[in-house]
């Protein structure tokens, strides 16, 4: 069952695709890989290497400190692919460039986009990094976003066979309730002859309200600002909101948890996070 968490705590409905949203724990897309299926494969495509190390050694899980080393752990780390594309373009390129050994179309295959089998989940992590901060100059509009979005939705049903389970999308961006983009580029020469080009610049837009349209699922965490127990601890009170797109917000999921700083392991110099429900 596919899991956000480490393998004793709540599991995620069935889904085809999902987008998280919001302030979620850093080790989230890392948990959700290593839920996958014994022997399954699964794809990370992050957009910034240096940002996840950092987040995960700033955050500091308990379950990975104390779990990540053991036989099964490795086994399904393993089975996991993480790739850095620097820039949309990148990105483009690799999810275009994805084929299995299987694959029967004849476009020469790239060694280091070769799979040896299809993935069971494919991750995309913080695509809004790739657009802000918002600059005036830059190009990018609510397209660019999406034509992302679909560029991965088009790998899994390219990779997915109608014989074979679809393979899982799901997309982890925690600024995208920040990301405003134009919805059309501003011309850079007058459109008739004669016409003065404007300084109007195009008002930007929320890119969330039209990307959640191309998931079956939204989920949304929020995570509190710390609270200080009477022994000294800190703990922060979290909730994830799970809606399915179409359906009546009063069957929406809703998980409450805390996370509670702990000295658990002898690797870990300071506090480690463990999750408590």
């Amino acid at each position: 069952m596919a899991r956000m968490f480490p393998t004793s705590d709540p599991s995620l409905p069935p889904y085809k695709s999902l987008i998280i949203q919001g302030d979620y724990h850093p080790s989230a897309p890392i948990h959700m890989c290593l839920s996958v299926p014994t022997g399954a494969k699964a794809l990370l495509l992050s957009s910034a290497r240096q940002a996840l190390i950092r987040s995960l050694q700033e955050y500091n899980d308990e379950w990975l400190l104390s779990d990540s080393g053991t036989g099964n752990t490795c086994r399904s780390s393993s089975e996991v692919d993480i790739f850095y594309p620097p820039t949309p373009n990148h990105l483009v390129v690799l999810l275009s460039a994805f084929r299995t050994h299987e694959a029967s179309n004849p476009v020469p295959l790239d060694s280091k986009a070769t799979l040896d089998s299809v993935p069971s989940l494919l991750v995309l992590h913080e695509l809004s990094a790739y657009f802000l901060p918002m600059n005036e100059n830059d190009s990018h509009t609510i397209a660019s976003y999406l034509q992302l979005v679909n560029y991965a939705l088009a790998l899994a049903s390219f990779l997915s066979p109608e014989s074979q389970t679809p393979m899982r999308f799901a997309l982890f961006d925690s600024q995208l309730d920040k990301l405003k983009l134009p919805v059309l580029r501003t011309p850079t020469v007058p459109a008739f002859d004669g016409e003065e080009s404007g300084d109007e610049t195009p008002r930007p837009e929320s890119v969330a309200f039209v990307a959640h349209k191309y998931f079956e699922w939204v989920g949304t965490f929020d995570r509190s600002d710390t609270n200080s127990l009477s022994d000294g601890s800190e703990v922060r009170r979290c909730t994830l909101t799970l809606h399915k797109q179409g359906s009546d917000i009063k069957s929406d999921i809703v998980w409450r948890w805390s996370e509670v700083p702990e000295r658990a392991h002898s690797r870990c110099e300071g506090l480690a996070i463990a999750f408590s429900w």
